[in-house]
Order: C-alpha cells, then structure tokens, then sequence
C-alpha cells in the first residue's frame, strides 16, 4: 500500500479525542492505556463547518475535552457512501470529515469549523486502498491521560426493556464530577473516554496502525 506523505509541518506535541466504548465491542481498537503507544488517524465530528476566506490563518484551538475549533485547507474530498469524506490540514494537524456538512467543498478551499475530535471509525483506515492518492493521517503517539466520563442520568432514556444514550456528550453537558482519572479503558458502564495523547517517549521501532482490522498490503 502506498501512503504519500506530504508533510511540511511539525508533528502536533499534544492531542485530546474522544474515544466511544462502541469501539470495543466493535472490534476496533484494543482497550488502550496509560503510557500505551498508538498509531491512529483522527476524525472530527463538525457541529459547523464553512468555507472561509484564503487568507485566513490556520489553526487548532483546543476548547476541552476533545472539542476544538479549526481553519484549515481541504487537501483531497473523496465519495464513500454517497457521503463526503474531507481530508482537511490546519498546519499543525490532518483529519478527516465526513458528513453531509462537507458535499460542497473542493480540494484546494479553505474551511472553518468546530467540532469533536473522535478516532477514526473505520472509514479510511479500512478502506484506504482505495482512495487515489491518499495523504498521510497516521500519527504516532502514546497515551497520556485518559479521563472516563459518565454519561449524565438525564441523558438516559429507560422504557420497553430498551435503554438509549447518546456515544458520547459535549463538555457543556457534563460537569467535573462526572469525569474520572483512571489507568485504563472499559466498557464499564454508560460512559465516554476523553484520552490525551503525546508524542513525547516513543519508541524508536515503527508502529503499525492501531487499528485491529489493519491488514498491511
């Protein structure tokens, strides 16, 4: 497989994303720990996302427990599902959009945002052989902190032996007694995991992606 990196600015030192406990039993990714080496492409969930002028500066602006605010320049748009796939760098960082908010944007434009930065679901680490030309999304890193949060009563809604909550909540709608320093992620409950990553204390080996479906070519 060819991955084509076209990199022309620093790695990012320090990162902070969602990880939804649908992932384990999905298969996903392994229950991830503290000091836990990874290599993992990123997706961010957008609650706004506009075109914006080209000369605007870009940016990633961590707001808290893994939302951020983000211009950056839309490098390749791809189609999967009749769903737009986005590849967008802000300078510092490349992920991935893909929804509804991005169908009309081109390579080449600039775009602002806001949303939540969440694991790659699958979408382009699984189907990556067939995107023509793909840049590069994998970053390597190791877990720093992970912080459970417990998804508040009021967001669980009970009735006919069904049980319905949202995968994870804003940092708006929970408060700092429903978030938990802990070791290691679980699928203990009704719950999210906000988990900070670093670059710092890597091994020097390569690591393959994360990913537990990864097949190498």
């Amino acid at each position: 497989m060819s991955v084509y990196r076209q990199w022309c600015y620093p790695r990012p030192v320090e990162l902070c994303a969602v990880f939804e406990t649908w992932h384990l039993g999905d298969g996903n990714y392994p229950a991830f720990k503290t000091g836990m080496p990874v290599n993992l492409s990123f997706e961010i969930q957008p609650t706004e996302l506009t075109k914006a002028p080209h000369w605007t500066p870009p940016h990633l602006h961590h707001t808290g427990g893994g939302e951020y605010n983000f211009v950056g320049q839309v490098l390749r748009v791809y189609t999967t599902g009749g769903i737009a796939l986005a590849v967008i760098e802000t300078g510092e960082f490349r992920f991935y959009i893909y929804s509804k908010k991005a169908a009309s944007l081109a390579q080449g434009d600039a775009v602002s945002g806001r949303g939540t930065l969440v694991l790659d679901h699958y979408i382009w680490v699984e189907y990556l052989r067939t995107y023509p030309d793909p840049p590069d999304l994998f970053y390597s890193l190791s877990v720093d902190r992970i912080q459970r949060i417990q998804t508040p009563q009021r967001l669980i809604t009970r009735g006919n032996n069904l049980l319905t909550y949202p995968t994870h909540v804003a940092p708006s709608e929970y408060t700092p007694e429903d978030a938990q320093d802990v070791d290691a992620i679980t699928d203990d409950g009704i719950a999210h995991y906000v988990v900070h990553f670093t670059d710092r204390d890597l091994p020097s080996t390569p690591l393959r992606p994360t990913f537990l479906g990864w097949r190498d070519a």
